[in-house]
């Protein structure tokens, strides 16, 4: 038996810290890889068309293209792509995570507080984010041929 292909998730992040701490709560689990990264939305737009992926990670507050106006612009290129919000807990991040949301983003989670330790944020995180990506990420897979099954007998028809 073949094992399962990764899901291949794309994690945009504006910060540098919140990035790493998102790729190594996803890269112990073998059936995630983590293909790429991205900085902002402008970015991830690009590295979307280039890497192919299952899902992405999305920051709700970036630079230059923010969460929202990023997933707006997902729905229309790539309305079947798996979208997890990551947000603070403050009352605006989660008003633009419900915003979000409303414009197709299928999930979020929160990111940890600035007081907690590294290995208690990535803790944090994979906790929330693994079966989130597990759940939304997966492929749909081809269903088996039939070549070679028999057919059943047509019904006979009535007069």
């Amino acid at each position: 038996m073949t094992p399962p292909v990764p899901i291949r998730v794309l994690v945009v992040d504006d910060s540098a810290v919140a990035r790493r701490m998102i790729v190594e709560a996803l890269a112990h689990d073998p059936e995630i890889e983590v293909v790429g990264t991205a900085h902002h939305g402008r970015a991830a737009l690009e590295r979307i068309a280039q890497l192919s992926p299952d899902l992405i990670t999305l920051d709700v507050e970036m630079p230059e293209l923010d969460g929202l106006q990023t997933v707006a612009l997902l729905r229309k290129t790539h309305p079947k792509l798996a979208v997890v919000m990551c947000s603070t807990l403050t009352e605006r991040g989660a008003i633009t995570t419900l915003d979000a949301l409303g414009a197709g983003a299928n999930d979020y989670i929160t990111k940890p507080s600035r007081s907690e330790s590294v290995a208690a944020a990535v803790e944090h995180i994979r906790g929330q984010l693994v079966r989130k990506v597990k759940a939304l990420g997966r492929r749909a897979t081809p269903l088996p041929s039939l070549e070679g099954t028999p057919r059943p007998a047509p019904a006979a028809s009535s007069p």
